[in-house]
């Protein structure tokens, strides 16, 4: 009797790269679908955004559980965690967020006055249907698009890359992932931030509850903050900058948080059973 064949963890790198390929061509392209019909049928622009997570996700979810041919409940890790590490992982993402605050106003300010009008144009129009959402709709959508973004790059994508290398290149590489598919550069640097500590408490918990929370917040502080009075003047000045004893103080507030949220990690806490955690 010959032996069974082993299976590799899945995704590798490429394919993982291909389902995050996938979740961007599709929300991008039934973005813009959904974006022209409003313009032509006279609703609401901020629908554009609504395709991503209710469409875009599913099928790139789909295509990903039939490549690797896994079943849904592998990834939907939600299990219980440590309840210790929720204060600490609060102050670390209000602190981060004043930090990207503070550079996302720098570099709007450069762009402002660095960059030719017709690509401050372009890239003004790619964000519209940000300007376009009241503020509570615009941070239901936000906050809600954490969700799906979490199973698929943290419950699919990372859950293979753990298996295949070390911890904090398999991190880095998701997180380069979840920031290449926010397409627009100006959401660079706040994609990476949550891709690579959502990864990290993936890593450390099992669970993406830690995850979930982090990028709902961050989602959600950047929902109230965004002034889209600067994108119908046609500037990319998109946050206001934070007070500066705010910005001394953030880096210490991050530091303190990831010490502490370290040290809950480090803490034994029973294993949970059950998809939810709740065994």
């Amino acid at each position: 009797m010959e032996p069974a064949e082993e299976t590799k963890p899945f995704p590798n790198l490429w394919q993982g790269a291909g389902i995050a390929l996938v979740y961007l061509a599709l929300s991008t392209w039934m973005g813009a679908l959904v974006a022209t019909a409003a313009q032509l049928l006279h609703f609401p622009l901020w629908t554009a955004l609504v395709p991503g997570p209710v469409l875009g996700f599913p099928l790139a979810l789909g295509f990903g559980l039939w490549l690797g041919r896994l079943d849904l409940w592998d990834i939907l890790a939600f299990r219980r965690v440590r309840p210790g590490i929720w204060l600490p992982l609060i102050l670390v993402h209000l602190g981060f967020f004043i930090l990207i605050a503070t550079f996302v106003h720098g570099v709007g300010r450069g762009l402002d006055l660095l960059l030719p009008q017709d690509v401050r144009t372009a890239l003004v129009r790619e964000a519209d249907p940000l300007a376009a959402a009241p503020k509570l709709v615009l941070a239901l959508l936000v906050v809600g698009a954490a969700l799906p973004e979490e199973i698929l790059f943290r419950g699919l994508i990372l859950r293979g890359f753990l298996q295949r290398h070390r911890p904090a290149l398999a991190i880095w590489l998701s997180a380069l992932l979840f920031m290449a598919v926010h397409g627009n550069p100006l959401q660079f640097p706040v994609a990476l931030m949550i891709g690579a500590s959502a990864g990290w408490y993936y890593q450390e918990t099992g669970s993406l509850w830690p995850g979930l929370v982090a990028h709902g917040l961050q989602n959600l502080l950047a929902a109230i903050f965004l002034q889209p009075e600067a994108l119908g003047a046609g500037s990319l000045t998109l946050y206001p900058l934070p007070p500066l004893r705010w910005i001394l103080a953030a880096p210490l507030v991050v530091t303190v948080g990831l010490l502490w949220l370290r040290w809950q990690f480090a803490r034994p806490f029973p294993a949970p059973t059950g998809v939810l955690g709740l065994g």
